[in-house]
Order: structure tokens, then sequence, then C-alpha cells
């Protein structure tokens, strides 16, 4: 990517950021969806992404926050942010009333996907992870040895267990 074309993304990216700062979600959205139609490979289409997906989590247009969270766990499979765009797909499925077994399949498999790494709790109760989204949300996710506790904003968020 050219200098001219990273600083016009980055430009982009601090335009959304002001935006989302003004509570002006909508506008920010719009620049947010920009940067990933106009620049995809600069190192803004990832906040951009998680960003859109989670405007259209709470706007509940459901399909597309799928759609950007799948898409943004595919793509960025070593991002921090992964295991909270998990937690936004568990959500979503939670709502859907009368999920197709596909549907429960993939709940099941993301459920399994938070206990599957090795957690060591030798000295402490918990492990804990965090993670400042574009739209300023604050995530927190705590692991304990039978469930999982992920916040946002300091408000429990969702909870697993095994």
């Amino acid at each position: 990517m050219s200098q001219d074309l990273f600083a016009e993304a980055g430009a982009q990216y601090k335009e959304a950021l002001r935006l989302i700062r003004e509570k002006k979600h909508d506008f920010a959205f719009m620049e947010l969806r920009s940067i990933l139609k106009d620049f995809p490979k600069s190192r803004y289409a990832q906040d951009a992404l998680f960003g859109v997906a989670e405007y259209c989590y709470e706007h509940n247009m459901h399909y597309d926050a799928i759609k950007g969270f799948t898409e943004y766990i595919n793509m960025y499979p070593d991002s921090k942010a992964v295991i909270f765009a998990k937690a936004y797909l568990l959500k979503i499925m939670d709502k859907i009333k009368n999920p197709t077994e596909e549907e429960k399949n993939a709940l099941e498999s993301i459920k399994r996907d938070f206990f599957s790494g090795p957690l060591f709790l030798l000295f402490s109760e918990y492990k804990e992870t965090s993670y400042k989204s574009p739209f300023l949300n604050r995530f927190k996710i705590r692991y304990y040895f039978d469930n999982i506790e992920i916040y946002r904003n300091d408000e429990i968020f969702l909870k697993i267990t095994q």
C-alpha cells in the first residue's frame, strides 16, 4: 500500500473514531465500511471489520453481524479480539428462536472453542483477557475452572458453562 493510501486509510479511521466518541455511530459505521471497501489491505481494515460487525449487532442486523464476525474470525484467527467475536456470535445464536440443527451445531462448536485451549490457573482463581473495540466497548473475559464470564463495559455480557 502506498504512503498516500496508508495515510488516507488512517485519516478515515481517525474520523470514524472521532464520530464514535461524538456518539454519531451511523456516520462512524459508514466510515468503517468505507475503509473495508477502499482499503481492505490496510492495517485499519481489521478494526474496521470488527467495528462494522459490532454496529450490526447493536442494530439487530443479526445476519450481517454473523457474516462480519465470522469473516473476522476467519481472516484474523490470531487476533485477541477473536474470542469476543465468538462471544457476539453466541449472543446472536442465543436470540434465534427455533434454531436449525446446523445452528445448534455451530453454537456447540463455538462453546467448545472457549474451553479447548489449555488454561493454567495454578495461583489464581481465574485468568483474564481484555480488549477495547473500535466502538469503545471494553471487553473482559474471565476464565474459571468450570465456566467463562465475558463482560462488556463492566457488565456481564455472556456466561458459558461446560
